[in-house]
């Protein structure tokens, strides 16, 4: 099976940073969130892995490139530690680095139009989107993946279950009457107070090749988008889509805010500045 990562979009509440690089390749604890995601397909088998970006991907090339010069340096005064995980990165997986064509609308769906010729034709993919930052003890891929296996449905869906006060800030998951995990559909943002449930989409899928029979860069959605929530809905009213709740820490990445979030929290799961954080925090009451 190959992975796609989506992180083909503008990246507008970077801005300034996001102007010269990918907003997935700011770093929290020193590695780029984009290698977070590899890091967890590799660990789940996935080694062939679609990169889809729309422009300022020849950073994240470099990044899991091979370094001849900063290895020789890093080697030469003694650093094996620091040139180990250098080299890591380049041999994490095989990665393909594929631009989104302008033909296509924006949205975070189009970029498995633009993967879908590296994909191997009747096999399963898995696709999730570049923004936030999935922490947990057995990769969410491979989770995703043990229950695509077990049910063989079109499509699974990562999902957690978030308070009722924070329904209206992401697509609620509706289940069809007498099932506890299979979708009806995806309800984006109700109105408080109306949400069909409290379990949420996270941005991680399996999906077999049959959602390419509803997914049209001509059906854009709100805001003249191409919304994979509008897909996962079309291809739940004919097949079967599997809503399998993950076992790990999900944190929001996609704004400043939400990424100094997570990364004090990424670093409060870290042995070497658990303390050392938790002092800081304090001297801040």
């Amino acid at each position: 099976m190959k992975g796609v990562i989506t992180i083909a979009g503008y990246g507008t509440r970077f801005l300034p940073a996001s102007k010269a690089i990918p907003k997935e390749m700011i770093p929290i604890l020193g590695i780029p969130l984009i290698q977070y995601h590899v890091e967890s397909l590799a660990e789940s088998g996935i080694t062939d892995i679609i990169i889809v970006v729309r422009s300022g991907g020849g950073v994240v090339e470099k990044h899991f490139a091979p370094a001849p010069d900063l290895e020789q340096y890093l080697e030469s005064v003694g650093k094996r530690a620091l040139l180990e995980e250098v080299r890591h990165l380049s041999r994490l997986a095989n990665i393909v680095f594929v631009r989104q064509p302008e033909t296509l609308p924006y949205g975070n769906a189009s970029p498995a139009l633009a993967a879908r010729p590296w994909l191997t034709p009747g096999e399963p993919f898995y696709y999730m989107f570049g923004d936030d930052l999935l922490l947990s003890d057995v990769p969410i891929p491979r989770q995703l993946l043990q229950a695509y296996e077990q049910h063989r449905p079109a499509a699974v869906l990562a999902t957690q279950q978030v308070p009722d006060e924070e329904t209206r800030l992401y697509g609620c998951i509706e289940f069809k009457p007498g099932t506890t995990n299979v979708l009806a559909r995806i309800v984006e943002k109700p109105e408080r107070g109306t949400a069909p449930s409290n379990w949420v989409q996270v941005g991680h899928f399996v999906f077999s090749p049959e959602i390419f029979e509803v997914l049209n860069p001509t059906q854009t959605g709100k805001g003249g988008e191409l919304w994979m929530a509008d897909a996962v809905d079309r291809l739940a009213a004919r097949s079967t889509v599997i809503a399998h709740p993950i076992e790990g820490l999900w944190l929001a990445a996609g704004d400043p805010l939400h990424h100094l979030k997570a990364s004090i929290h990424a670093a409060l799961r870290r042995e070497d500045m658990r303390e050392e954080m938790l002092k800081f925090l304090r001297s801040l009451i």
